[in-house]
């Protein structure tokens, strides 16, 4: 499981890092020497997050006038283990850069690689740390185990201090400001729990609770450590919690048999004890669980460190020292106030309160405006009818007008009904696929699996020879390959389909793009089919999104691989429809080609030409959900019999 989310996390942490050198940005960072800018981060667990925040500051750092390089490295911390790995991994990383004229470090593992390295050369070179905790913890001592090991809060702004790092941003859980919160709400409470994972985050949150235990006497404490449990195991531990208890939640992502979850473990603890008052030291769970907390402000750091950097490398100013916690704010959940009769209690000063439902006159202002008119129309009309005999017939036609706007509203609410029938009807045919998904992806998940823990069985039995081993390994590789491809595949399909993916329009030379493809694909594949790449401009240029573009053609290339024999031909064109306003490009091959009743079906999810043949199915649909997208369409050439041809336009 670690190695499949540290290859998942190197991809996106490439993929970052490409964002950087392409063609738009890497103008904006064209340094005018050699120094660069290494960004050193510990995980990309939050990978939208890590690169939201990385890409911002090198734009506002380009602004600027920044002309460093910028350098990203990832130290590939998907769970704990020994700290000493961390020290080592961090001066490699640095090691393989020269002329570096500043570290940015991200999380608390690069924090401490480069706190505690012993590498004078590193520790001269300025840092500026951000994204992890003011508290870590002290690192284990010789021999001892990582996950029995006890440890003791450090506070690595201290440590800063008689360091070369110029200024840090640090994170501060304040467990006494939320203490002082759940007792005032629950005046009982005399014992706290917390939840901590089995990461680098967690452990940081449990070594600063077991220190404010012991200033705490009167209080007593339970730590649900996820380097000892499972998911299930440690929600039976919060459902057995004394009376009187608070729990405070943490963060959890990893368990012990490093298991990687998101926001859903909060929901399996919530069932597991609904009426455990929680209280968020980091946000989390604020909003289906927690009632709230005291939690720092992580918004708007980035604009300051950009600027920091660029005071540190281009400016001659003196830079002082700056090293700094987060400021906090209170954020509550109205529903759980609610829940836990808390309404009416009177919350701290300038406290964010979400799930607020909307006042009665906000709910129903327009019901209520149409009622006053009403009521003012028929007083007034009242009015005139005794002064004026006269206007009565206007009256009475103002009556039967608003009989047929009742009648009309009769119809209209007839119609909501008809409505909602068939929004049911979706809604039951949206569960019946969403059931097929959870069926087709457990079948596609448990090939590769079954293959990799049965070879990785025999790998581990000393009795086979080299070679079996070799070829065991090989076939344990292949099989993680596919089932990185499939887990790639469902979240690029799911990142369209709920518009997460958005279209990043410039301006692409066409024949450039499809020329590298042909060389790449070529490259990748020397054993199999050739791949040629036909052309009758010298160049065309496209306003397009060249990553989803090159995604579609590299689906489309490696499709027909699998269904040409080695001795055949794939060819890749393109033309333009000067009359349809359009480009459209194809795909052709010589190969087994497909059914004519199987030509539709192909753009279907988990549908496969050949059951037994490498793949998960989704490559086409992936391509119709992008080219859709762009405005559109693709489809099979049902009149090619010498093998299969796909063609997909794209609007000029």
């Amino acid at each position: 499981m670690k190695s499949h989310n540290t290859i998942f996390s190197l991809l996106l942490l490439s993929l970052c890092f490409f964002c950087f050198t392409s063609k738009g940005l890497a103008q904006s960072l064209q340094a005018s020497n050699d120094s660069k800018i290494v960004v050193i981060s510990s995980y990309s667990s939050d990978t939208k997050y890590n690169y939201e925040s990385i890409r911002n500051c090198a734009n506002i750092y380009s602004n600027l006038g920044g002309t460093c390089d910028i350098i990203v490295e990832n130290m590939n911390e998907f769970a704990l283990s020994h700290p000493d790995e961390w020290v080592e991994t961090f001066e490699k990383l640095v090691n393989k850069h020269d002329d570096i004229a500043l570290l940015l470090l991200l999380g608390g593992e690069a924090w401490s690689g480069y706190l505690y390295s012993n590498n004078e050369q590193i520790k001269s070179i300025p840092a500026i740390c951000t994204t992890a905790s003011r508290f870590g913890f002290s690192f284990p001592g010789e021999g001892e185990d990582m996950l029995t090991y006890t440890p003791t809060s450090v506070d690595y702004l201290e440590l800063m201090k008689n360091s070369n790092v110029k200024a840090c941003y640090a994170y501060e859980y304040d467990i006494d400001g939320n203490f002082e919160l759940a007792k005032s709400f629950f005046p009982n409470s005399n014992h706290i729990a917390i939840i901590s994972d089995n990461t680098y985050s967690g452990l940081a949150q449990q070594a600063q609770f077991t220190t404010w235990l012991e200033k705490h006497p009167e209080v007593t404490g339970t730590i649900i450590d996820g380097r000892k449990f499972l998911l299930e195991e440690a929600s039976k531990i919060t459902s057995s919690l004394p009376e009187n208890s608070v729990l405070f939640m943490g963060i959890w992502r990893i368990d012990k048999n490093l298991m990687y979850f998101y926001d859903n473990a909060s929901y399996i603890f919530r069932t597991s004890n609904p009426t455990l008052p929680v209280f968020s030291l980091t946000s989390t769970a604020i909003g289906y669980w927690a009632i709230g907390g005291l939690v720092p402000d992580y918004d708007g750091i980035t604009p300051h460190v950009a600027q920091k950097i660029f005071d540190i490398l281009h400016t001659s100013k003196p830079i002082e020292q700056e090293l700094a916690s987060l400021s906090h704010f209170y954020k509550f959940d109205n529903k759980k106030l609610i829940e836990f009769d808390l309404q009416d209690t009177i919350l701290p000063e300038n406290s964010i309160v979400i799930n607020k439902k909307p006042s009665f006159w906000k709910t129903y202002q327009t019901q209520l405006e149409i009622i006053i008119f009403i009521i003012i129309l028929l007083i007034l009309a009242l009015c005139i009818t005794s002064y004026y005999y006269f206007r009565m017939r206007s009256l009475k036609n103002d009556l039967q007008f608003l009989a047929t706007q009742l009648q009309e509203d009769k119809i209209s609410l007839m119609q909501s009904e008809r409505d909602l029938r068939i929004a049911k009807d979706n809604a039951e045919k949206a569960s019946q696929m969403k059931s097929a998904f959870v069926s087709n992806i457990s079948h596609e998940v448990r090939t590769p699996l079954n293959a990799i823990v049965g070879f990785s069985s025999l790998l581990v039995d000393n009795q086979n020879t080299k070679e079996e081993q070799e070829e065991y390994a090989k076939i344990i590789q292949t099989n993680s390959d596919l089932l990185l491809q499939l887990i790639n595949d469902v979240l690029d399909l799911s990142r369209l389909e709920s518009n997460k993916s958005p279209l990043v329009y410039e301006k692409c030379d066409l024949v450039s793009l499809c020329s590298t493809m042909t060389l790449l694909i070529n490259h990748q594949h020397p054993d199999e089919a050739q791949v040629s790449f036909k052309n009758q401009y010298s160049s065309m240029e496209l306003n397009t999104d060249p990553l989803k573009l090159q995604q579609v053609i590299t689906n489309l290339l490696n499709n027909s691989i699998k269904f040409t024999p080695k001795t055949g031909n794939i060819t890749l064109t393109f033309e333009k429809v000067e009359k349809d306003k359009e480009i459209l490009f194809s795909v052709t091959d010589n190969g087994i080609g497909i059914s004519p009743e199987k030509q539709e079906l192909v753009f279907e999810r988990f549908e496969k030409l050949n059951e037994f043949a490498q793949g998960t199915g989704l490559g086409l649909p992936i391509c119709r959900e992008i080219i859709e997208k762009m405005g559109g369409k693709i489809w099979v050439d049902g009149s090619y019999k010498k093998g299969a041809r796909f063609i997909f336009s794209h609007p000029l």
